[in-house]
């Protein structure tokens, strides 16, 4: 195949960005949406851009088509109508296709959303199969809206997951030799896992630091001087596999004690300190249920 050409389905922040540079890189790229002012906006500044009226008959020629449709949160439950109707939309435009496709969302998505929503609509759809007529990845963004466009030009990782290897392949093509920072390979599933995992641990350690934050004020200590000295004494913070293998829950001489000693420290001086209650809890049930109430172990560094 010569260069791919790529069509972005859903023009917003991470679809923007995300078109914008591979039309930087060389690639022949195209915009389809249903916003009409970001679609002539587009349009103003140079590139091809449709309206989702457009192209639907014999005009849908891209080798490979990127979903980037918000995916917003309702009622606390996430809301994958926008991906839904992209999906349907996509599948109508490869019925009359004859070569592979490629479909690839980069929306973030719960674990199973590519394989049982998105798969299964554009197969109904198009009438193509999966694995024959068309393929199947999942590659999360990892941007920042304020510098999206820098962060997609500059990524400091490239997550592929794939339905299958030629899937794999030919996005990991588009890639090659225009990025220069890690690029990984793994399964459908686990690459949305991995998006939602990255979001949740920076959650967890921002809401983890304001409730630091709060108990200091109160004490009247300085957060910031303590936060930054512990960015450089802390193993959580400068060794990135400090946590993350599999040896269970913290045990040893420091953390059981320390981790029981703070919250009663502060929850008797009437400061709010859930979060960390929370991160007692939950090793006490890994502790349970691993039982290991009589034994007590130390986490090496090589954590």
């Amino acid at each position: 195949m010569n260069k791919p050409t790529i069509c972005i389905i859903g023009p917003g922040i991470v679809g923007q960005a995300t078109g914008k540079v591979f039309a930087a890189k060389g690639y022949e790229v195209a915009f389809l949406g249903g916003n009409i002012e970001k679609v002539k906006k587009l349009r103003g500044e140079g590139y091809k851009a449709y309206e989702r009226h457009e192209l639907m008959d014999s005009g849908y020629n891209f080798d490979i088509s990127m979903l980037t449709v918000p995916t917003p949160t309702k009622e606390g439950k996430i809301n994958l109508q926008a991906l839904e109707s992209a999906a349907t939309d996509l599948g109508k435009r490869l019925k009359n296709t004859k070569k592979y496709h490629l479909v690839v969302v980069k929306s973030t998505v719960p674990p199973g959303t590519t394989q049982n929503l998105v798969i299964p609509l554009i197969e109904k759809y198009s009438g193509k199969k999966a694995g024959k007529d068309f393929g199947a990845c999942m590659n999360p963004e990892y941007l920042r809206e304020e510098t999206a466009y820098d962060d997609t030009l500059n990524p400091w990782i490239i997550l592929i997951g794939e339905y299958d290897q030629k899937s794999g392949d030919l996005l990991e093509s588009v890639y090659k030799n225009k990025f220069t920072c890690p690029q990984h390979r793994c399964k459908l599933m686990e690459a949305e896992m991995q998006k939602y995992v990255h979001n949740l641990f920076n959650a967890a350690k921002i809401s983890f630091y304001n409730e630091m934050r709060e108990i200091a004020a109160k004490i009247d200590v300085d957060a910031d001087k303590i936060f930054k000295y512990t960015a450089i004494s802390c193993e959580g913070m400068w060794n990135p596999k400090y946590g993350i293998r599999n040896m269970g829950p913290f045990q040893g001489s420091c953390l059981p004690k320390d981790t029981q000693a703070f919250y009663y420290w502060a929850t008797t001086h009437g400061f709010d300190a859930s979060l960390l209650k929370m991160v007692i809890d939950v090793n006490n049930k890994f502790v349970t249920a691993l039982g290991l109430h009589e034994f007590a172990f130390e986490q090496k560094n090589i954590l």
